[in-house]
């Protein structure tokens, strides 16, 4: 696994780093609502982009888990709340995990 992660990363570092020497032009960049014009290496706003948007799409896929985790949470209490009952009633009914004459089982049985 860990080769295979070697061998996906070396040549899309590669290709980023041949991206931003290969287009080191500054541009300028104007939002027209915005009242500034940025000027920087077209490098610079094309990774930016990319950035933003994994950044933003990390933040939407972990809000919009939130329903998700919120339910596995109540399952989690719901069933460490029915362990313990589950406890409770066997420790009243004087019930233990196994009984005191059974023994485990320390060989496999004999081939057919």
């Amino acid at each position: 696994m860990n080769r295979l992660v070697w061998i996906v990363t070396i040549p899309i570092a590669i290709a980023v780093v041949l991206f931003a020497v290969v287009n080191r032009n500054p541009v300028a960049l104007s939002l027209w609502p915005l009242p500034w014009d940025i000027e920087a290496p077209l490098f610079l706003f094309t990774l930016g982009t990319i950035v933003f948007g994994f950044l933003f799409g990390a933040a939407v896929t972990w809000i919009s888990g939130g329903t998700t985790r919120q339910k596995l949470r109540a399952a989690q209490r719901d069933l460490a709340h029915a362990q313990d009952e589950l406890v409770a009633v066997k420790r009243q009914q004087g019930v233990s995990a196994r009984p005191n004459n059974a023994t485990p089982p320390t060989a496999l049985p004999p081939a057919a």
